[in-house]
């Protein structure tokens, strides 16, 4: 019963949302560096999960062409689904902690967030790009 549940709440979970999954077949190198765009997964069976980018959460970067005392941050929201658990949704940073999350013997990084801001341009959250780093850590 507990996989059936964990089962349908995946199905629905990625179908409801509309998501354009990126799968990846066959023999993966690590580090694995992954672009998506907001509301794409990747699935990733060698490590027994997927992970999505849901969304910007915040983006207090310097812009591009603009005087900053600091270099600011971008928040990310990503989802991690293990094969038999339910979802796990996370904070992912630039500059600040956290900027990875460690799940089934993985560490999951958000590499960089694209594109940078420019002065006076509003962005909208389907232009942004997560790069995300995926690596083997032999820690489960």
């Amino acid at each position: 019963m507990r996989h059936t549940t964990a089962l349908l709440f995946a199905i629905c979970w990625l179908g409801c949302e509309g998501t354009n999954e990126v799968i990846n077949p066959g023999t993966l190198t690590f580090p694995l560096i992954v672009s998506l765009r907001a509301g794409e997964s990747i699935r990733l069976p060698q490590l027994g999960f997927i992970a999505r980018f849901d969304s910007v959460t915040s983006d207090s970067r310097c812009p591009q062409g603009a005087e900053c005392v600091w270099q600011g941050d971008g928040a990310t929201r990503i989802s991690i689904l293990p094969d038999a658990n339910q979802a796990v949704t996370c904070t992912l940073h630039t500059t600040l902690f956290p900027t990875l999350i460690l799940v089934n013997g993985a560490a999951v990084r958000l590499k960089e967030l694209d594109p940078y801001p420019q002065l006076g341009a509003i962005m909208d959250q389907s232009v942004y790009i997560a790069v995300l780093e995926v690596n083997r850590t032999g820690i489960r």
